[in-house]
């Protein structure tokens, strides 16, 4: 079967640098390449305001290397796209720059609500309409997007300023962590959330990107992680809190060997778990369905649109 040419999305995080290369075949998407890089973007910017000039030099690293795939893919289309530390930064133009000269590769800023409406376009091509209230949910780095979905169609989208990152830095000192130290993070999470309008009767909860599927990764035990088994699996809210007071119990070069943790997300699985823990917890939800395709599949989806004729973003 001949499919599209190769389109590629790069989604540049506050803490990972994703890629995906697909094109379409019939009625699917294919994945050519999928990769993942720990670049902590945001590494200091809470303190400092600014990305550091270590934590651009890693992004750069990473997509030179994301270039040289994208091209021996022949991918004719790429979009890049930045999100809350890139937004949040006082230089980010610096890093634009950096990129731009390294890669030609054009880095642009989407806020918390379009990255939301990524988010919900490609998990709506994997779930079902319901009848009722459905809450997809995107831990990230630098901010925590809720978006509601009624009777299939988009209700409401809130981007919060919670991220594992930024509260990582804010709260978590002391290795392995201390009792006071989660009792304040806790409290910093309850007070954010408690500016969102709290819903009821939600149907069925979706998480979505790194922390969610981290986070099924290691009650499944994986050694090496595998999308499939991922993609769709479920966590109750018991299990979740039992991972996260182990993980907290731990110092970081132990949390590093659990299986199902990368390495790089050992540092900030606690922060962002606890925030999914206290966004289940708002909505009265026990458990969670887990969605492995995020911003970069509904990147994807909205270039192949565009490709086929509908309406989509214009790649820059």
């Amino acid at each position: 079967m001949t499919g599209s040419l190769p389109v590629a999305a790069v989604d540049l995080g506050t803490n990972t640098c994703l890629l995906l290369v697909a094109r379409q075949e019939g009625s699917l998407i294919v994945p050519l390449a999928r990769e993942l890089r720990v670049v902590r973007l945001g590494a200091g910017l809470e303190a400092t305001g600014r990305l550091s000039d270590a934590a651009m030099n890693r992004a750069v690293t990473v997509l030179r290397e994301y270039h040289k795939i994208i091209s021996d893919l022949g991918c004719h289309k790429v979009w890049c796209v930045a999100t809350a530390a890139f937004r949040a930064a006082a230089n980010s133009s610096d890093l634009q720059q950096r990129i731009h000269q390294a890669t030609g590769f054009e880095m642009n800023s989407i806020n918390g609500q379009r990255e939301a409406g990524l988010v919900w376009r490609a998990v709506r091509e994997l779930f079902p309409p319901i009848a009722g209230a459905r809450v997809m949910v995107d831990v990230g780095g630098g901010s925590t997007e809720i978006i509601v979905e009624q009777a299939g169609e988009l209700a409401d989208i809130v981007s919060l300023p919670l991220g594992s990152v930024q509260l990582t830095e804010r709260h978590l000192i002391s290795d392995p962590y201390e009792a006071g130290e989660l009792t304040r993070l806790r409290g910093d999470i309850a007070r954010i959330l408690g500016t969102a309008a709290k819903l009821e009767n939600v149907e069925s909860f979706i998480g979505v990107g790194g922390t969610a599927t981290t986070l099924v990764a290691m009650k499944l035990g994986m050694q090496v992680y595998d999308h499939d088994r991922v993609q769709g699996a479920t966590l109750d809210i018991a299990s979740l809190e039992a991972i996260l007071r182990s993980c907290a119990a731990l110092p970081l070069v132990e949390r590093k060997q659990l299986p199902g943790l990368h390495p790089g997300r050992a540092e900030v699985i606690v922060a962002g778990g606890l925030i999914l823990t206290a966004v289940m917890e708002r909505l009265g939800v026990k458990v969670m369905q887990v969605s492995d395709h995020g911003l970069r599949w509904g990147m994807v989806l909205e270039l192949l649109a565009e490709e086929a004729g509908g309406s989509g973003p214009s790649p820059r």
